[in-house]
């Protein structure tokens, strides 16, 4: 009996008066709270002992130390790490599996040699032939270009190519995982996107991203034929930072969604004669990127926001927090089943063109009422409102304003010459919102993978994780606040500086210093 791991209950006492008793830390170890808490520390690697504690407290009703805890997070990172290793190792067997499953799709995998010759992960980049065959044929050659953080135990960025359905919705193209997001890796990113879509230099396709300097860059030496425009939201951001008031902020987005150059210049000189240095800045920031007054026709798309591109990271928001390869199935998973389950919803309309287009027509509608309508042609008018009159010219799908050449869309203008003639503004909206072409984009669908103990094996070496970068200086714990947050919160709230003022003494009331250095 002494050799093997059992026990003798020699008395036992089966009803019990006395209070429950929870301190047992003692007889719990510290790889115990480690693996039940593994979970937790991946998705929060910064989470503190005395959060372990009190986690442990309020799930086990165990009372433990905190040094078991830091000991517990200490083994789970190790354990954390040693799993991240398997990972990285397997990405050229999910590559593969990929091209297997989906033939024709893009895999790419850089890796960094080192001088002690081990390799490190750099760049994986993924794009299904089913995806791209479909954004060829259905929709809009327009791409939002982004990047955003990782948030879990594994560090670097997702940057990401989304395109437009014909409903206007986000469709994912192409995704890579980087270290760090730079002109360099936009430019291997572009460039792969490019040679999937055979894109060429950018003839005819419309880019739209952030202000990012290596991505600006980046798309100046790849896509020189392409239209490039900054997202506005991004640019008034920053502009809130270096100047005050809210009057040179609305004719900002006066100026961003003026359609004609005239109209431009017009605002643009208000806020000259507001501010100099504000007029200065916008100029500076080239608004042939940012404003509708001179993006180019026919593109059948205005906008002025990089929207497509928040909703995406938006969506894979928690697959951000997991490991690479889990990462990358969320997202495929989640592309899979979102060109599933919009085919199917595609397939029960019974419309010409999509809904979210239709009622935007549906809404014009209901606006051009107030509007005149005098002939002056064939098929051409003049739209007036009060002292505000544009040409339509309903043969060439034309209106001086440019919304209906820059979307594709009857503009108001259009719409009302359009019910002038009671015909139906739906026949006059561009092929590429139709009921058609969304069905198009979703007619193909993504194989299936098989589980990781299928995957085939290669010949390459198995890259390891990146090395963590650390920046200068000590790390910031706290979230750094935007500039609207700053004057909305804190002490600073509605508060005029003291500089300047007279000190006077809360005692004798004379000028020239305080109480504190009265001597009594």
């Amino acid at each position: 009996m002494s050799k093997e791991k059992t026990f003798q209950i020699k008395s036992l006492v089966n009803e019990h008066n006395c209070c429950r008793v929870f301190k047992f830390g003692l007889i719990v170890t510290y790889r115990w709270i480690g693996k039940h808490l593994m979970s937790k520390i991946i998705l929060n690697p910064k989470m503190s002992a005395r959060k372990m504690k009190a986690k442990v407290s309020t799930t086990f009703n165990i009372n433990v130390s905190v040094g078991q805890c830091k000991n517990a997070k200490k083994f789970a990172l190790q354990e954390i790490e040693g799993s991240l290793i398997k990972h990285y190792g397997r990405l050229w067997s999910y590559g593969e599996e990929i091209i297997r499953s989906n033939p024709g799709s893009t895999m790419r995998l850089d890796v960094d040699i080192m001088p002690d010759s081990t390799t490190l992960f750099s760049k994986f980049y993924v794009c299904f032939k089913v995806v791209r065959d479909g954004w060829l044929e259905g929709c809009k050659h327009v791409i939002g270009l982004d990047g955003c953080f990782l948030k879990g135990i594994v560090r670097g960025e997702v940057l990401s190519a989304v395109g437009r359905d014909a409903n206007n919705h986000i469709y994912p193209l192409a995704w890579v995982v980087v270290c760090v997001e730079n002109k360099e890796t936009w430019k291997w990113f572009i460039d792969l996107l490019m040679d999937d879509i055979n894109g060429g230099l950018g003839a005819g396709i419309t880019l739209l991203s952030d202000g990012h300097k290596g991505l600006l860059q980046a798309v100046k030496e790849i896509c020189l034929e392409a239209e490039h425009r900054q997202c506005a939201r991004h640019i008034v951001a920053n502009f809130n930072k270096r100047f005050t008031g809210q009057e040179c902020i609305k004719l900002f987005w006066r100026a961003v969604r003026a359609s004609t150059v005239e109209k431009f210049r017009g605002v643009m000189e208000k806020i000259k004669s507001i501010d100099t240095h504000a007029y200065d800045y916008l100029i500076d920031r080239d608004p042939t990127t940012w404003s509708k007054a001179f993006f180019q026709k026919g593109r059948d798309c205005d906008a002025v926001e990089n929207g497509v591109s928040d909703n995406f990271s938006s969506a894979i928001r928690h697959a951000r927090r997991r490991p690479i390869i889990t990462m990358l199935e969320e997202i495929r998973l989640f592309v899979m089943e979102r060109i599933y389950t919009q085919r199917v919803e595609g397939m029960e309309w019974d419309l010409l063109i999509c809904p979210t287009i239709r009622k935007h027509i549906e809404d014009l509608k209901v606006k051009q009422r107030l509007w005149g309508v005098t002939p002056c042609g064939y098929q051409k008018y003049e739209v007036r409102l009060i002292d505000v009159a544009y040409g339509v010219d309903l043969i060439t799908k034309k209106c001086a304003c440019r919304i209906w050449q820059l979307t594709g869309i009857p503009c108001l203008h259009g719409v009302a010459a359009i019910s002038y003639l009671n015909h139906d503004a739906e026949t006059y909206v561009s092929q590429s919102y139709t009921t058609e072409a969304y069905l198009k984009c979703y007619k193909y669908r993504i194989n299936p993978l098989n589980s990781s103990d299928m995957w085939p094996d290669v010949p390459y070496r198995k890259p390891s994780p990146p090395k963590r970068r650390r920046l200068p200086g000590r790390p910031s714990v706290k979230r750094k606040r935007d500039a609207i947050e700053r004057e909305l919160t804190g002490p600073s709230r509605q508060t005029v500086s003291r500089s300047g003022s007279i000190i006077k003494c809360g005692i004798c009331k004379e000028p020239g210093y305080n109480k504190e250095k009265v001597s009594i």
